[in-house]
């Protein structure tokens, strides 16, 4: 089907529901809900039975009143009467009504055309606002994703939640039109989805129900509605046949698209789709469970604890989770609102409980009927959930501002964490410690102790700082139990907190009265506990980098030489701070005098000056500039910019260009064609090692013509060096410090576990040759951007 067509189409079916809608609201506005149930007596006399709730007929009639005439003919000759039990759309209505004198009274009463304040909220204002939502969720969908059979499912899923709720009034009004939309919409709402849930789960290769059971609830919701639209129809006495198939078909489909929802969710609770349906089963039974429990089964009994009207709205419940599914592609985080809902359903039964109790203690006994006290209860029950709800957002949103007087505890414990992420030793973690107490509680003082219990001996050893209080120390020695982290221990005076705990030491900290004599309150315990929870994390990492310290000294203290792995380690950090000081020095000092540099040109320019003058400032000036250039050198010194992104064999080229303008030698770098493929700490060890070589020549050395050969065989790089120098004695070739650079560069090349040699004699140059395996420490190259390292 064209463009063209699709459009044509989709405005035909526009208009149509358009019309459909105008039509509806028509009734809903011109005809009044007389809400009145009829029956026949012994004396086949038309006796009126109930009347609704903000019917017209409450408002005129009685229980009990003898129809004689609607309309000015006999009550037996109306349709709605002898098929439906009610009276409706009728313009007068006369009565015979036995007054309380035993008198029998004949009336006329004339009816009030126009729906009520209370019918035009109920019956059009809401139902209408939620078909206009649902008509702009349907066209966004549309919009969006046009040519998916899902969309249009979900379209369509939506249309006839809308239109169903809409076209209730006008059915209860017993309008033709409005009862045969009712009937088709109603049911092919679980159908509907049964249609879109198969179309969805396609895309993971998921079946909801097969084809035939597909069409075979499509032939039953199209038989259910074909049952209302022969209601409307004078002659044939179905009535309440069509309304109970309606409610059956819907019931039980209901019950089966939960059911395959909870199979499909046990079947994949392990797996990827797990979230989906959850999700999917939850925004389910929050739409259809209030209208099923509160108001559909009970309608069998002649019962309803909550009208259709209100338990008709969380139907919208269900088109906004799968609008929001479909065009977002994301899921609520489900789990995170069903433990709050469990949680404030649980605690607020008993507070509806005490509400509805001492309501019944303080009103007559016989005010109310059994169901209108379930109807209190629920809707009591139900505000109290929801407040729950609410009041979780507005103490996020609303309390800081209100509870000024109350500390930012969020804010202290943001304060705090980054400031231990710079601790190195336990003290300063406790000076940090007892700087965030102090700014937060008003304290007298506060102690550090450590608690250190000897397995061995059976005894408790305490020490402190002398800042506690007398009886402190006596109390934390007769502790019979191990206090776990962030306990709170009662002390003589103030409290003692636990904030470390590593094999058999625990770390305390003592916290004295506040200075208002009042105690700790829930927020003021929370955040203490939290913080030291913080805190127990740093000690066990001081603890374990104290251990680490220890293992590499004994392990110094075993081999001769360091490990690669410990040599690895001080190469990552050098490199770190190396990067760290080019960063300041390019972010502070080269900054500074780019201002400087551009004060003095402005300077210069803007006022006259004299010629020697003029001359002095330019001597400045191009200082200035040397200065700039110098550090700029210096940073490309510390951290060689864009190694990754050049490669070795690009980044030596540009190395080697840079130092043959300061030196007076010429490097010849021969590379092999191919791709060198190096990770990041080896391009840096390679870079280092020719930057090192290239300040020997030049320094030392003082050679003219340098040789530098690059190549990979196999797993292996190969390099190569050689000048034309004055060479040394490789006798002499010591770790002293006049060969510290030599000695750099056999240590770096160690800890890549490469093999390095070298060659010299006075007078004969100098000569490298060094491999490095290429699959080496491959999973390091993140290391040397100092990522995994604190600080």
């Amino acid at each position: 089907m064209s463009r063209w067509m699709k459009n044509i189409k989709f405005g035909a079916v526009f208009m149509v529901l358009l019309a459909l809608v105008a039509y509806l609201a028509n009734v809903i506005i011109n005809q009044r809900d007389m809400g009145i149930g009829v029956t026949l007596n012994s004396d086949n006399q038309v006796v009126i039975t109930s009347l609704e709730t903000d019917g017209w007929g409450q408002e005129v009639l009685e229980p009990g009143d003898i129809v004689l005439k609607v309309d000015g003919s006999n009550p037996l000759q109306t349709e709605m009467v002898r098929q439906y039990g009610v009276i409706e759309s009728a313009d007068n209505i006369t009565v015979n009504r036995i007054g309380s004198d035993g008198t029998l009274r004949t009336l006329w009463f004339p009816v009030t055309h126009g729906a009520s304040a209370h019918g035009v909220l109920f019956y059009l204002v809401i139902p209408g606002a939620s078909l206009l939502l649902l008509l702009v969720f349907s066209g966004y969908v549309y919009w969006k994703e046009k040519n998916d059979h899902a969309a249009q499912m979900l379209i369509l899923f939506f249309l006839s939640i809308g239109l169903s709720y809409f076209s209730s009034a006008a059915s209860g009004l017993l309008d033709p039109v409005g009862r045969t939309t009712l009937g088709f919409s109603f049911a092919y709402i679980p159908v509907f989805f049964v249609h879109f849930m198969q179309a969805y789960l396609r895309r993971f290769q998921e079946e909801f129900v097969s084809r035939a059971g597909l069409r075979f609830l499509y032939i039953l919701a199209f038989l259910i509605g074909v049952l209302m639209t022969l209601s409307v129809i004078p002659g044939i006495p179905i009535h309440p046949l069509e309304t109970a198939s309606l409610l059956v078909f819907f019931i039980c489909s209901n019950f089966f698209i939960v059911y395959k929802l909870i199979l499909k969710f046990v079947k994949h609770r392990s797996g990827d789709l797990k979230s989906l349906f959850k999700f999917t089963l939850t925004g389910h039974a929050v739409a259809f469970l209030p209208f099923l429990l509160f108001d559909a089964i009970p309608g069998f009994f002649d019962q309803s604890f909550v009208p259709a009207k209100l338990t008709a709205i969380f139907l919208l419940a269900i088109p906004i989770v799968y609008f929001y599914l479909f065009i977002t592609k994301r899921l609520f985080d489900i789990d995170f609102v069903l433990n709050r809902f469990s949680y404030y359903t649980t605690i607020s039964f008993v507070p509806a409980l005490v509400i509805i109790g001492l309501m019944a203690l303080t009103m007559h006994q016989n005010q109310y009927t059994w169901l209108k006290w379930i109807q209190i209860f629920l809707l009591v029950y139900l505000m109290i959930t929801l407040f729950l709800f609410a009041k979780e957002f507005m103490d996020y949103r609303l309390r800081p501002h209100f509870l000024k007087e109350t500390h930012d505890f969020q804010g202290s414990i943001d304060r705090f964490s980054k400031r231990i992420s710079k601790v190195m030793k336990r003290s300063d973690l406790e000076q940090a410690l007892e700087r965030e107490v102090c700014l937060i509680l008003p304290v007298r003082n506060i102690s550090f102790l450590k608690i250190v219990q000897d397995i061995n001996m059976d005894s408790t050893a305490v020490t402190g700082d002398g800042r506690a209080a007398a009886g402190v120390e006596d109390t934390l020695q007769k502790l019979a139990n191990k206090p776990a982290l962030g306990d709170m221990l009662r002390m003589p005076q103030g409290v003692g907190l636990v904030i470390g705990n590593y094999g058999t030491t625990q770390h305390i900290m003592w916290i004295d009265e506040k200075v208002n004599h009042t105690s700790l309150n829930l927020d003021e315990r929370n955040w203490l506990k939290t913080i030291a929870h913080y805190s127990g994390i740093v000690y066990e990492n001081l603890y374990l980098i104290e251990g680490l310290i220890g293992d590499l000294e004994m392990e110094m203290k075993n081999q001769k030489e360091a490990p690669s792995w410990v040599l690895r380690l001080i190469f990552t950090l050098s490199e770190n701070e190396r990067r760290r000081l080019a960063s300041d020095l390019h972010d502070a000092a080269l900054q500074d005098q780019l201002i400087w540099y551009r004060k003095l040109e402005s300077l210069m320019l803007d006022y006259p000056m004299e010629e020697g003058l003029v001359a002095q400032l330019e001597q400045i000036k191009e200082g200035l500039l040397d200065v700039i250039h110098q550090i700029r050198q210096t940073c490309n010194e510390l951290r060689p910019p864009l190694l990754k992104e050049m490669g070795i064999v690009e980044a030596l080229e540009q190395l080697i260009q840079q130092e043959q303008i300061r030196s007076n030698y010429s490097v010849k770098l021969w590379a092999e064609p191919t791709v060198i493929e190096l990770n990041d700490v080896q391009i840096l060890a390679v870079y280092r090692i020719v930057q090192e070589l290239l300040r020997n020549a030049d320094k030392h050395a003082r050679a003219s013509q340098i040789f530098i050969r690059l190549e990979q065989r196999d797993d292996e790089l190969c390099f190569y060096y050689k000048d034309d120098g004055r060479g040394m004695n490789l006798t002499e070739l010591t770790d002293s410090f006049k060969h510290m650079g030599i000695s750099g560069i056999k240590e770096r090349v160690r800890s890549l576990d490469g093999e390095i040699t070298f060659n010299s004699e006075p007078g004969k140059g100098f000569e490298v040759r060094l491999t490095l395996p290429l699959d080496a420490h491959s999973e390091e190259g993140g290391v040397s951007d100092g990522s995994y390292f604190a600080g």
